[in-house]
């Protein structure tokens, strides 16, 4: 028999639309598009751009409607009763996860036992707040801490012989054949053994196969941990019974130091690559090459292809910015975007395709799914041949 007063809290997520959810808290939603999966406003209090962006995607045929905010700033998870929180406070819920009282609140509103009052709806669509200053990342040699500066040279200890490494972390280079000994040495890429001797530098990296963030005088910014056992860890996850998935943190794919900022930077940025053979008259040519990832920044590179990546498929105003002075400096202007091609990619390159052209530059797209017969869907920058390059992608941005 049931406990008296017992709400299903899956059953009713489930069966309530999302629109039902945002108007049991007061809010009429504006979501865009519709289908499967729509963008709304974030309502987490967090400082993106929310003039017009819909930061955060919600996916409507999921039974918690489950949702992300790709805010850099932001970057929440969680499912309707996270959502509803935020909009019934303006505001995360406390260690991003409902708990106590905060739960129980979101529970009886979702079950109607707490109905808003009369004329409390309001519209999602709030004006574009101030620019919110840009933190400043100092590179780790610089730091007034010792044991940050020691991290500068953290990558002394990374192996990049797939023979020597834990085994999930040699897959994950076997399956990214962009990531061989050689390029992992050029990029300073590699993974960090759990086994760190007497050196306890970067202990919460170990496991991880490390990614630099170069400012663009070559000094680290930062290390960037991918998570090889990420896909096992996400299906495990997505196993579990939705009342044990929130009592539970959701994995995350990469590790990035707490407070940096991220969003700001490219990788691949750093001015030295000018110098390689080739890459001024390709610039020149093709103009500032935009990616997703840290795999697709370095394959190109393999095939004598200058790129930077977003570390994202989302871009923010601080990185168009940055692309677009780079293009007038150095590219006559020219922007290239050749995000993954998929939906999300294709969802990405709209809106850097809207950021840059509001600074003036000549952007246009290396594929998308549409493009080139779509003989590219699903593919990643990283998977190009250097014949596919030439004669498909090359030939349609060369202006």
């Amino acid at each position: 028999m049931e406990k008296s007063g017992y709400v299903d809290v899956d059953a009713l997520q489930a069966g309530t639309s999302l629109e039902d959810a945002a108007a049991r808290c007061g809010v009429r939603l504006d979501a865009k598009p519709s289908g499967k999966e729509v963008r709304i406003d974030c309502p987490f209090g967090c400082p993106g751009d929310h003039g017009g962006r819909r930061e955060l995607s919600v996916s409507t045929e999921n039974p918690q409607k489950v949702f992300y905010c790709h805010a850099y700033q932001c970057q929440l998870r969680g499912n309707l009763l996270t959502l509803m929180h935020g909009w019934l406070t303006g505001h995360r819920p406390a260690g991003d996860k409902l708990k106590g009282a905060e739960f129980n609140r979101v529970k009886q509103v979702l079950a109607g036992a707490m109905p808003p009052p009369p004329g409390a709806a309001v519209s999602l669509q709030r004006p574009a707040p101030e620019p919110a200053p840009v933190p400043r990342s100092v590179p780790l040699e610089e730091s007034d801490e010792e044991p940050i500066r020691q991290l500068a040279t953290i990558d002394t200890k990374f192996v990049t012989d797939v023979a020597a490494m834990q085994p999930a972390a040699a897959s994950y280079v076997r399956r990214h054949p962009s990531l061989s000994p050689e390029s992992m040495k050029k990029w300073r890429v590699g993974y960090l053994p759990l086994d760190g001797g007497g050196d306890k530098r970067g202990w919460s990296l170990r496991g991880h196969i490390i990614y630099p963030l170069l400012r663009e005088d070559g000094k680290v910014l930062a290390w960037v941990g991918r998570d090889p056992l990420y896909e096992e860890k996400e299906r495990e996850f997505q196993c579990l019974i939705p009342a044990e998935r929130e009592k539970r943190k959701e994995p995350q794919k990469h590790k990035v130091p707490s407070g940096f900022a991220r969003g700001g930077e490219l990788f691949g940025q750093h001015t030295a690559r000018l110098n390689e053979t080739g890459y001024r008259e390709t610039i020149a040519e093709c103009g500032i090459i935009v990616v997703e990832g840290f795999n697709d920044v370095i394959g190109l590179d393999n095939l004598g292809v200058p790129s930077v990546g977003l570390c994202s498929n989302r871009m923010t105003e601080q990185q168009a910015e940055k692309v677009a002075r780079w293009a007038r400096q150095v590219a006559g202007g020219k922007v290239t975007l050749l995000l993954d091609c998929d939906d999300t990619g294709d969802d990405g390159a709209k809106e850097a395709l809207w950021l840059l052209a509001q600074r003036s530059v000549d952007v246009r797209l290396g594929w998308t799914q549409a493009m080139h017969g779509g003989v590219f869907r699903g593919r990643q920058p990283e998977q190009l041949t250097s014949e596919e390059w030439q004669e498909a992608i090359r030939p349609v941005v060369v202006r």
